[in-house]
């Protein structure tokens, strides 16, 4: 379902300024609809787009993962590439390029932090300075992790569970995804 870039007007951070921007080509080899995620990232409402993400990886991942609640480790490079392509585009336009998966893969391959999981946790603000992780919780009041645009360090979101293993975050990190040409200027 390819979409012809347009101009959009989107707001970042509530009460934040309006700005067009060019639309992202929206494309789907799964058949899944990325408009309510296009809503919220146009709207700066990363926390949901956030959650909308982790949803959309689960249903891109296939029967299995949406019947267990989440993706295995194995299932990650399944996950159709312009699917995760689309994630990206739009991830990285309503950021002004400094969030989505293959802004943290160029962070996780740099040579500082060469594809050492506590090294990407620090650059990207996932860690306390003593090397605790931030805490992610359902309810926003105590979540440690940051959804403003200005305050957040690039690559920040979007966010990946590691509570089953790091295994699904470094199958996103090395996506062949973040192989394409549209993604080989991306550095961290």
């Amino acid at each position: 379902m390819p979409r012809a870039p347009g101009l959009l007007s989107c707001r970042r951070n509530a009460g934040a300024f309006a700005q067009a921007v060019a639309e992202p080509t929206i494309e789907s080899a799964c058949g899944f609809d990325f408009i309510p995620l296009l809503t919220a990232l146009q709207a700066g409402e990363f926390r949901e787009a956030d959650q909308l993400t982790r949803d959309a990886l689960i249903t891109m991942a296939g029967k299995a993962a949406v019947a267990r609640g989440y993706v295995y480790f194995t299932e990650a490079p399944k996950i159709p590439k312009e699917d995760m392509a689309t994630l990206e585009r739009l991830w990285s336009t309503y950021s002004d390029g400094k969030f989505g998966y293959a802004m943290q893969a160029a962070a996780y391959k740099s040579k500082k932090v060469n594809k050492n999981l506590v090294k990407l946790y620090e650059r990207i603000g996932w860690s306390h300075p003593d090397g605790k992780l931030l805490r992610w919780l359902p309810e926003e009041k105590n979540d440690e992790f940051i959804y403003d645009l200005e305050k957040a360090p690039k690559g920040h979101l979007p966010l990946t569970s590691t509570l089953r293993g790091t295994q699904l975050l470094t199958g996103l990190l090395d996506h062949e995804a973040w192989e394409m040409e549209e993604f080989s200027d991306v550095s961290f």
